[in-house]
């Protein structure tokens, strides 16, 4: 059985059909194995394509976090999703039920459970424990370079809802969490069933398999199907795009997959399964193609905002009948033309298990290596859909197929044949220590933000940086440094024991202590504009400039002082950089957008900078044409992302 496993590679984690005794009845086990291989690897690169292609929607779903958004987002990449959305799932599930009733029948239902929690659940503890880290590390990055959350956020673990409502759970692990919970209630009504037919006295032949051979061999099978379906629908419309990353499952989305599962387990008793799912299998991938076109309008503002009335009528009835033509349709058309497997085909089934596993972290880093890319939306999903399939294929032949991690993923490894130089073991072992020298040298990088207060030289002897300090370690910079003064950002009252504390310290050692009541979730007003640069042109130097955590308003005061001594704004704005911590640049910065909009003035008028003609644009420009009341940082963020212009954000 451990050789069997090792063998076992499907998207969904699921054992093959093959490795299970045939059912009674069943029937064309082969034919069925190879299509249901066949089906499980098209759908695992779909899943890969489908993550790959979240960045780049034109419209962000509703319901489903992504790390990062590009700006260069198309419609077709939120069709496309929304396509394999609507069936790959589903498919695995309804895979997964085929093998069920001949397991649970030559083994019984405790040994059934106890393969599938093998099956599933270790893999799952694996990937919690190594692949999920990583990813939510990634995910933190993409989320801090769009601006979707802060470090503030992040060090006082407070985000906004957004974040908030996505911010425990299996991100693509739900699948092996949901597969054995199905597989568990799947079982429970097997045994239920079977009790009150015995208690019923009667055979659990007959006309139950009667029906199901008339069902299945009806041209309006996938009509007949899709109606439970269309009932969880109509119950719940978002089971459709319900991808949340929360811990506990839904209950309509199990019901939804545990019906796909029992209609896997019901296509396993099929007395002669070609000939009841080929004909008409061509024809549902048509229909299929019709019907997505037709409910594709619904469908894009569905993502948006919930449906209602005739139209959420309309789009459950659609939606349902979708994944059933697409589903029988490419399994007959498996059925039909694939007669075996070639070694590709082996190797990829096999591979396929851990591709799903494995492919999230390296789709997700492409797509925050591509962010400052200005390549089309398309072109971008094109490349990460191929770096993701590559690498995740070659990982598995590299890294997991004859090593302990296949050992446990999959219940045993492959055994090579020959000798690898560096061993079996080395792929994983580089691959760990890759990733720890990674996890290294970002924390060394920002060791200033994470340990040194993110205390920084502006220019020397003028200009400094910091986190909000401590009135003794304040008064250990002004000892050290010799500013002669203090700007602290900061809209708490003035009698708090630090703001005291601190002015204290100033007292005692002569310095000039000022404070400027300046937030981070709207634009500055036009008067804290002109204040700020008032203080840097007059104050003192050196001059300390302090805020929370030394990000956006430290930033914003020391670009704004670098442009007081004629630095170019392109070279201010290096102030925003990610030496500060600060992620994403002064784009995905409420207060890094005045001074883009400035550089834009520039451009626009073709203007050289000067400290003069700054101060005029404070006086006379800035937000002359807009309101300040604008939403609020989240979103703003949320704007950003989606794809907004800047000035109209700015103006």
């Amino acid at each position: 059985m451990d050789d069997a496993r090792s063998k076992t590679a499907c998207a969904e984690g699921e054992a093959r059909h093959t490795s299970e005794p045939r059912a009674q009845r069943g029937g064309g086990t082969a034919d069925l194995g190879n299509a249901l291989d066949t089906l499980r690897v098209v759908g695992t690169f779909l899943v890969l394509m489908y993550h790959a292609a979240l960045s780049y929607l034109a419209n962000p779903m509703r319901l489903t976090l992504w790390h990062l958004y590009d700006a260069h987002g198309h419609v077709s990449m939120d069709l496309f999703a929304y396509w394999v959305n609507g069936f790959a799932m589903p498919l695995f599930f309804l895979a997964a039920g085929v093998s069920a009733p001949a397991g649970i029948e030559s083994r019984g239902i405790r040994v059934f459970l106890e393969h599938r929690a093998g099956r599933f659940l270790r893999p799952l503890l694996f990937g919690c424990l190594t692949i999920l880290p990583v990813c939510y590390l990634i995910g933190a990055y993409g989320l801090l370079m769009t601006g979707r959350c802060t470090p503030n956020e992040i060090l006082s673990w407070r985000f906004s809802p957004v974040v908030q409502r996505h911010l425990y759970g299996l991100l693509h692990l739900w699948f092996l969490e949901y597969l054995f919970i199905v597989c568990a209630l799947w079982a429970g009504c097997w045994l239920l069933g079977r009790t009150l037919v015995r208690f019923a006295g009667r055979s659990k032949d007959g006309q139950g398999h009667d029906r199901l051979e008339r069902v299945f061999g009806s041209p309006w099978r996938p009509l007949l199907l899709a109606v439970p379906t269309a009932l969880i629908f109509l119950a719940d419309t978002d089971t459709l795009l319900r991808v949340e990353n929360i811990l506990l499952p839904n209950p309509s989305r199990l019901i939804h997959y545990l019906y796909f599962f029992a209609v896997g387990g019901w296509v396993s008793r099929l007395r002669a399964p070609r000939e009841r799912l080929i004909p008409y299998s061509r024809l549902y991938l048509v229909l299929a193609v019709v019907v997505f076109a037709a409910m594709a309008p619904l469908l894009l503002r569905f993502a948006a905002v919930p449906l209602s009335g005739w139209e959420r009528v309309v789009f459950a009835g659609l939606a349902a009948v979708f994944p059933w033509l697409t589903i029988l349709g490419g399994f007959g058309v498996c059925l039909e033309f694939i007669k075996g497997k070639g070694p590709a085909m082996r190797f990829l089934a096999e591979a396929s298990f851990w591709v799903y596993l494995i492919h999230l972290p390296i789709v997700m880093l492409t797509q925050a290596l591509l962010l400052p890319i200005p390549w089309p939306g398309p072109v971008k999903f094109l490349v990460t859909s191929a770096v993701g399939a590559m690498l995740s294929v070659l990982s598995y032949e590299y890294v997991t197929r004859y090593s302990l991690v296949g050992e446990i993923v999959n219940g045993a490894r492959k055994r090579f044949r020959g000798k690898r130089r560096l061993g079996l073991e080395f792929g994983w072992i580089a691959t760990l220590g890759a990733v720890a020298l990674v996890a290294g040298w970002s924390t060394w990088y920002l060791r200033v933000f994470l340990w040194q207060d993110n205390l920084h030289v502006v220019v020397p002897g003028q200009i400094y940086r910091c986190a909000r300090l401590s009135p003794a370690a304040l008064d250990r910079v002004i000892r050290r440094e010799g500013p002669r003064s203090v700007i602290t950002f900061s809209r708490q009252s003035n009698r708090r024991p630090w703001i005291a504390g601190q002015k204290t310290y100033c007292q005692t050692r002569g310095v000039s202590y000022r404070i400027v009541s300046l937030g981070d979730d709207r634009l500055p007003p036009r008067e804290q504009v002109q204040q700020l640069l008032t203080l840097l042109e007059q104050c003192p130097k050196p001059i300390l400039v302090q805020g929370y955590r030394g990000l956006d308003h430290c930033g914003f005061a020391s670009a704004l002082a670098l442009m007081l001594g004629g630095t170019p704004p392109d070279k201010a704005l290096d102030q925003f950089g990610l030496r500060y911590a600060q992620f994403g640049g002064p784009e995905h910065s409420i207060l890094g957008v005045p001074l883009l909009d400035y550089q834009d003035w520039l451009k626009a008028g073709h203007l050289e900078h000067t400290p003069a003609r700054l101060k005029n644009w404070a006086d006379q420009v800035y937000l002359v044409r807009s309101s300040p009341a604008l939403p609020d940082g989240s979103e703003f963020r949320l704007r950003a992302l989606a794809g907004v212009p800047r000035r109209s954000i700015a103006r």
